[in-house]
């Protein structure tokens, strides 16, 4: 028979209980806590392309050597999946695990988007919540994002210059400087050259979206759109139609008309 001994208003007796309650008060708090864990790194739109990029981390803390998905909401709104498996080893050292933890959202959104929440996928855990950040890039990259639709999706044809049509190569770089709201071209190689405003450049200065104007004889016989790293971005022949291309010859000159 136990002897009861009060020490304050706890029984002696349920001491080794009360004790027992402490040891697995830790065990407790840290299921609590655990579970999946992730943060929103950047959320963009470009409002140009109606392009929204969402990138950020996330895994289970249960198990971090895997790799979890998250759904991506805007404004409420669902906008997608994506997979955080992509390599992560700055974010595994700071936080102690192993294996691949980042994710990389784009998709299309042509809405206005404001509020971004990411879910572990398949519960209700909000992961991070952030507000996009919306910008329009500059002349250049706009009348990339235009070329670069149409490499491979559209034709070469002598006198075109739309997608519907078809392309020859001034009707490509007429098309793309106009679609990108930076400047009207004549439907020229020699025209474009010669326009008021187009600056001849060197090379080195050359940013991409700039003009690469093929010469013969001091003149212009055709033109692409310089894509950087000596690339460009060219309706080249009927047979190639639409490409991404080396610049193929050292007799070019380098125009620009907004930098």
């Amino acid at each position: 028979m136990f002897r009861r001994v009060s020490i304050g208003r706890l029984p002696l007796v349920l001491a080794p209980l009360a004790l027992a309650a402490s040891l697995w008060a830790p065990a407790a708090a840290t299921a609590a806590t655990s579970g999946p864990v992730g943060a929103i790194a950047a959320a963009r739109q470009d409002t140009f392309a109606s392009q929204l990029t969402v990138t950020g981390w996330a895994y289970d803390s249960q198990r971090p050597s895997g790799s979890v998905t998250v759904t991506i909401y805007v404004d409420g709104h669902y906008a997608g999946r994506a997979r955080a498996d992509l390599s992560s080893p700055s974010l595994d050292r700071a936080r102690h695990v192993t294996g691949r933890h980042r994710f990389r959202f784009v998709r299309t959104w042509r809405a206005a988007a404001s509020r971004i929440t990411v879910v572990r996928t398949g519960t209700r855990s909000v992961l991070d919540r952030a507000t996009a950040t919306r910008f329009r890039p500059g002349p250049g990259q706009r009348i990339v994002d235009v070329a670069k639709r149409y490499v491979g999706h559209a034709r070469y044809v002598e006198g075109g210059a739309s997608p519907r049509s078809g392309f020859d190569c001034s009707g490509y770089t007429q098309y793309a400087y106009a679609q990108a709201a930076v400047r009207r071209l004549p439907h020229n190689a020699e025209g474009q050259r010669r326009l008021s405003g187009m600056r001849h450049i060197a090379r080195s200065a050359a940013r991409p979206g700039d003009l690469v104007f093929y010469l013969s004889g001091g003149r212009a016989f055709h033109v692409a759109i310089y894509a950087g790293h000596g690339m460009q971005y060219a309706a080249a022949t009927a047979r190639d139609g639409i490409r991404y291309q080396p610049i193929w010859s050292r007799n070019v000159e380098f125009r620009t008309s907004w930098h």
